[in-house]
């Protein structure tokens, strides 16, 4: 028999819904885990909500505790607002709990990079929720570069692009409080997305000079006629990159992009050739190498990282609660190995110290160096 791992649950919105589905799929998906997942407590702040979403998607139970839920499990899965996400690792960590924290981790990097020392210090396993890096063609495009076909990087360009703030209509929300997001918006929310994916498929940022604006500085708090609130993080940004090998590169993001649903993308431009992915067709693969009349579109097919365990027919496509539960299978593997699995806490530190090095070199007008490190404690 496998051993079980009773999976703790924190938060029952979106995100939280997401990990749910994952906890039920994972086990029937990858046949070949480790260890069986169990949906065991699910917890939400509203005790009414926990209940209905347990029910739903077959948790043991519920509560509006997280530390009985932290208690009740084998291991965690945080997906709550920035604000709580340090109270509740550390709690977890003291008990050696594994955890997989949604991004971006905590309050700031400095904050990410203290629980990613606490958690290596207590032995205990981490994960961090940077879903695309699962996608299968994500996957694939860093083993295409690795393998050599198209020869070096020399250039990578990456967007995360949305709209779910464009109109100036939209109201306030905890993404724009500092207090339960961060100093970063747009860049904590979407633009960590695509930094992760750069930082994957070229390797360390070794400088940068970032450029940041607020488009909308107040939303109302409700309705027509409710009072206005300023907003307190950026809606776009951008950044001019160097890695540590020598590439350049160019990173934006925005909440703002009228039109943009899931507009992340980029380009890889290599020595004998470019890969290009968009992820409103995450199934797909634009690839060209020199002396290609063009760029010759790859299908997802069960050649590529984790596609088979959902599907045995190329073409058919995966999309984002797949990625959680591919996610979700890598956090498992991870606790039976007693490792943590790639992005851990440590990356997702470094992916924050990134994201506010972009903020500060926009506000001092200046390049910074060693961005990944920028505010580690």
């Amino acid at each position: 028999m496998k051993p079980v791992v009773k999976i703790g649950l924190i938060g029952a919105g979106f995100i939280g819904r997401a990990h749910g589905l994952a906890i039920n799929a994972v086990n029937a998906t990858f046949a070949d885990l480790p260890a069986r997942a169990v949906a065991h407590v699910l917890c939400d702040a509203d005790g009414a909500k926990a209940a209905t979403q347990a029910e739903a998607m077959g948790f043991a139970t519920s509560t509006s505790d997280w530390k009985k839920a932290v208690e009740m499990a084998d291991a965690v899965i945080i997906a709550v607002p920035s604000r709580d996400h340090a109270a509740i690792a550390r709690y977890a960590f003291s008990l050696k709990k594994p955890v997989l924290c949604e991004k971006p981790v905590g309050l700031s990097a400095a904050e990410a990079s203290a629980l990613a020392k606490e958690a290596k210090a207590a032995g205990v396993v981490t994960a961090a929720g940077f879903t695309y890096l699962r996608a299968p063609m994500v996957a694939e495009a860093r083993n295409i570069i690795a393998s050599g076909k198209l020869g070096k990087p020399v250039h990578f360009y990456g967007r995360h692009f949305e709209d779910y703030l464009a109109s100036p209509d939209a109201p306030f929300s905890w993404r724009l409080d500092r207090t339960f997001a961060g100093r970063c918006g747009a860049l904590g929310d979407l633009g960590c997305h695509i930094i992760s994916i750069a930082r994957a498929l070229c390797g360390p940022i070794a400088s940068l000079s970032g450029n940041i604006a607020l488009v909308h500085a107040e939303r109302r708090t409700g309705g027509a006629g409710s009072p206005l609130r300023k907003v307190e993080n950026e809606d776009v940004a951008s950044a001019v990159v160097r890695f540590a090998s020598g590439i350049t590169g160019v990173i934006e993001t925005s909440r703002i992009a009228h039109g943009r649903k899931m507009d992340l993308a980029f380009e890889v431009t290599c020595e004998r050739g470019s890969i290009s992915l968009h992820a409103e067709r995450l199934n797909e693969l634009d690839v060209y190498a020199a002396g290609d009349d063009g760029f010759r579109k790859v299908l997802i097919n069960p050649s590529h990282p984790d596609y088979a365990a959902f599907l045995p027919a190329p073409g058919h496509g995966l999309g984002f609660n797949d990625l959680k539960t591919i996610e979700l299978a890598g956090f498992l593997r991870g606790i039976a190995a007693g490792q943590s699995s790639y992005p851990d806490l440590g990356e997702a530190a470094r992916i924050s110290s990134l994201c506010e090095a972009i903020v500060s070199s926009s506000e001092t007008r200046r390049w910074i160096d060693d961005p990944e490190a920028f505010h580690y404690v």
